[in-house]
């Protein structure tokens, strides 16, 4: 089977909890999984969200460092096609946005991926959920601007459409939506991600990862939107991020079910490029383009 690199996954809060649900990380080398990026969220509501997100950070960094196969990755050069590579995130801008000393210390400590929101509206911008019509906060574009001289990737799965547009309007990092299904196909249900959020986020050579929620699926297959980012935009801009451990209804109910989404995509007449694209290579291209900044 193709390599996966999974852009999206809150395993972090069950390796918190010692409790595993849909990922078994030290499984994930067996699944075909070259790596995944574990995104850390803590709850809107919570009183110290950068504390906590900084105390799961730790015992994820803990969990991994004792894993001989499983190694946190900061940059591709460090990408061993012999382990599981972990690339850390952080998703909500909630958890970082009352200072940049905050992003600049979850970057020290490893984190790569930013999600700029998440359900919920911050400081920093504004949600698909709450307003999707409302875009970056004066903070939020001096945020994106100085975000330009670190090595990391924007996120902005979740982000209002006119927050979409208003980073790849200032900003110079890669971006993806990590975990976004398309709008188009499930037009009632605004987390997913709108064909003008898409386009931008192409232009600027990106990315958008489909996610295996069935309430996010809208009635149509990962593989139908699959097909619909590529028909409209371009096979360079697909990849996967399952959302597992975020989501309760995957279609696809664990990673060695992704040998099944190959085999679907090949019969459609995908070449085993292409599906090597979606699977890895196309983020594993993004990833690379970090180290130039």
């Amino acid at each position: 089977m193709a390599d996966v690199f999974d852009l999206h996954c809150d395993t972090p809060l069950n390796i918190a909890r010692g409790k595993f649900n849909h990922i078994l990380p030290g499984k994930l080398l067996q699944d075909d999984y070259l790596g995944a990026v574990f995104a850390h969220f803590i709850a809107p509501k919570a009183k110290h969200p950068f504390v906590d997100a900084v105390k799961m950070l730790s015992l994820t960094l803990a969990y991994i460092n004792k894993k001989k196969k499983i190694q946190i990755v900061t940059s591709h050069k460090k990408i061993d096609r012999n382990k599981l590579n972990i690339l850390l995130g952080v998703e909500g801008g909630h958890i970082f946005d009352n200072t940049f000393k905050q992003f600049e210390a979850f970057y020290d400590i490893g984190v790569r991926v930013f999600t700029l929101t998440w359900n919920n509206s911050n400081k920093l911008a504004y949600s698909a959920l709450e307003a999707d019509k409302k875009g970056l906060t004066k903070k939020g574009r001096h945020f994106i601007r100085n975000m330009k001289d670190y090595d990391i990737i924007v996120d902005l799965s979740h982000a209002s459409t006119r927050s979409v547009l208003d980073v790849c309007e200032v900003c110079d990092n890669q971006v993806i939506a990590s975990h976004s299904c398309v709008r188009a196909l499930n037009k009632s249900f605004h987390r997913n991600i709108a064909d003008q959020a898409i386009r931008a986020i192409i232009a600027k050579n990106g990315l958008v990862g489909v996610n295996f929620s069935k309430y996010h699926l809208g009635g149509f297959s990962v593989t139908d939107h699959i097909d619909y980012l590529k028909d409209n935009f371009g096979i360079d801009g697909v990849a996967i991020g399952s959302d597992f451990d975020g989501i309760n209804d995957p279609v696809i109910r664990k990673p060695s079910g992704l040998k099944n989404l190959e085999k679907e995509l090949l019969k459609k007449g995908y070449t085993r490029t292409e599906v090597e694209k979606i699977f890895s290579g196309n983020f594993l291209r993004i990833f690379k383009k970090t180290e130039k900044l």
